[in-house]
């Protein structure tokens, strides 16, 4: 089977314990890695910068075209204490262009802003099955640019199945 993932690769700081780590994240990266586990093609829909590290997705044969940006990957810093958890936004790359989908079908889960409205109006009309993880389109930034979430208006029609 063939899936089309749309997301952005994204480079997450994390603080636990006042340990800091830097690792890959995003839902196309954890995806994308975990569709090909189960035998799936990946067609990667993403952008990233040249401070992202390809290899995750080349080593696992993860299929990204016209994925490299000018500007840096999408960022954030994660802070753990205990139970609180903050998610800041840090950086972010160029938004997803649209490309012509050849899958069976398509999970749309952008993690900040990659996707517009109307290629996500594209994206559904390309595809024979649609998922979509919609925490992308709820986000937003506040002046101190926590990550937020925010009541959105979304277009589910031509959705077969969404994550809540």
């Amino acid at each position: 089977m063939k899936l089309a993932l749309f997301s952005h690769c994204a480079i997450d700081t994390i603080t636990l314990d006042n340990e800091t780590h830097e690792q890959i994240g995003g839902a196309a990266c954890y995806g994308g890695l975990t569709a090909r586990a189960l035998k799936f093609d990946v067609s990667l829909y993403t952008k990233f910068g040249e401070d992202f590290p390809k290899q995750y997705l080349t080593q696992n044969k993860i299929d990204f075209e016209n994925a490299l940006s000018e500007k840096l990957t999408t960022r954030f810093a994660i802070n753990i204490t205990g139970s609180d958890r903050t998610l800041k936004l840090l950086n972010e790359c160029d938004p997803i262009e649209y490309a012509t989908i050849n899958a069976d079908g398509s999970l749309i889960t952008p993690i900040f802003h990659e996707i517009s409205s109307d290629l996500f109006s594209k994206i559904k009309k390309d595809s024979s099955f649609t998922l979509v993880d919609p925490q992308g389109f709820l986000r937003r930034v506040d002046s101190d640019k926590n990550v937020i979430l925010e009541n959105t208006e979304l277009d589910l029609t031509g959705v077969n199945a969404i994550k809540v």
